[in-house]
């Protein structure tokens, strides 16, 4: 009876946490497709977008690291209350239609901070799961979050067809609406027990010791610099070189966001059947091999080939390497903090440094770069698997 009410509370926690993170994706990932919007209704510059892309990426930094010590004064639940609600709150200063620059930046960081704050909860209680369920739950709840990332921006595209003018502010009331009922499952879900001494004495900081930790965050920092990278450039890279028509260009993260989710379903399905280290190099292998495909193609068809693979394989990477690198942070919200941290930084800094390559030596150039990336992934997965191995005296 003990066994079945304890698998009852982690499927309800699952269920709860799975939703919680769809509502994040639908609407994190949108603000790049909510720009051409705002530029032709308030006549904004190239410069102003861009602070206004860059001051989400600031505010998911600063929130991820303060999600590390926020539970600890306040509380899981006061603490993820205290960063979502700044979503709903974003999206409704986009709704409303004031198009003022210091109100709508306001805006864009009140997002990003939501969005740390969702992201270190979220991969905080999967792993609170049991093993095998935790690496299961890492792959769905980043399938649900690619689910939503799929979604808000057809939602937009239609919207904007069928009430040109009103359309985008229509899916933001939307979005707002989301994120509301977000706050309500923050509000009523059951979360697991946490330290009653709240004091930064009690911080657990023993996983900072931990090789194993370190190498889960070397795999985030590369491959969160690669993904973010490729969906930042994308676009740009395809229409730049002329290969795809700018509408296929322009479908082309749509479809790297299917593809991505099908491959997190997949992992989801294969948890337990193939180990870590295993589902790890297979798909280090392929990103990077896929990649070059990618990148040295001169036709549409080996080209879209090879973004297929691409997001097929960098679909249970993250999960993966979050599941690796979390068995030395298990409940412990300052370790997820970190590993999130790490991770993000490298997605703030590599796109900059793609646009700083593109600009002085072309674009492809600047895609060179990440071609360096991959190779690095694919270096701190090996090492990954053979410490593991040297530690099991394989």
């Amino acid at each position: 009876m003990e066994i079945n009410a304890r698998e009852r509370q982690e499927n309800r926690l699952l269920r709860n946490t799975l939703f919680v993170f769809f509502v994040s994706g639908a609407a994190s990932q949108p603000l790049g497709s909510f720009i051409p919007f705002l530029r032709e209704t308030y006549g904004f510059s190239y410069d102003l977008s861009g602070i206004l892309l860059s001051c989400q990426s600031v505010g998911n930094l600063l929130a991820v690291l303060a999600a590390g010590f926020l539970p600890v004064w306040l509380g899981r639940r006061r603490a993820i209350l205290t960063t979502a609600v700044w979503m709903a709150l974003g999206y409704l200063i986009f709704a409303s239609g004031i198009g003022t620059p210091a109100l709508l930046i306001a805006a864009c960081l009140m997002t990003g901070v939501a969005r740390g704050g969702n992201s270190n909860f979220s991969n905080t209680m999967i792993s609170t799961l049991p093993g095998d369920k935790a690496t299961r739950g890492y792959n769905l709840l980043h399938g649900c979050f690619a689910i939503g990332a799929l979604l808000s921006p057809l939602l937009l595209i239609f919207c904007a067809g069928r009430w040109p003018g009103m359309g985008w502010r229509i899916v933001a009331g939307v979005l707002c609406f989301l994120c509301v009922s977000q706050l309500a499952v923050y509000a009523l879900m059951p979360l697991p027990p946490e330290k009653l001494e709240r004091s930064l004495k009690s911080v657990d900081y023993s996983f900072l010791k931990v090789r194993q930790f370190w190498l889960g965050a070397a795999m985030l920092l590369f491959y969160i610099s690669t993904e973010y990278a490729i969906v930042g450039w994308l676009v740009t890279y395809f229409q730049d070189i002329g290969i795809l028509s700018p509408d296929h260009s322009q479908m082309m993260n749509s479809l790297l966001w299917l593809v991505i989710f099908l491959g997190r379903m997949v992992g989801a399905a294969v948890t337990g059947k193939i180990s870590q280290s295993r589902l790890l190099l297979i798909d280090g292998v392929g990103l990077f091999a896929f990649f070059l495909v990618m990148f040295f193609s001169r036709t549409p068809g080996p080209i879209i080939l090879g973004l297929v693979g691409v997001g097929f394989f960098m679909a249970t990477i993250y999960p993966t390497a979050f599941a690796f690198g979390s068995g030395a942070i298990r409940g412990n919200d300052l370790g997820c903090s970190i590993m999130i941290f790490t991770g993000s930084a490298g997605g703030i800094i590599t796109p900059a440094l793609v646009g700083f390559v593109a600009e002085s030596a072309g674009i492809r150039a600047g895609m060179g770069l990440i071609v360096a990336y991959t190779a690095l992934l694919l270096v701190s997965i090996i090492l990954s698997v053979l410490s593991v191995r040297t530690k099991r005296g394989e």
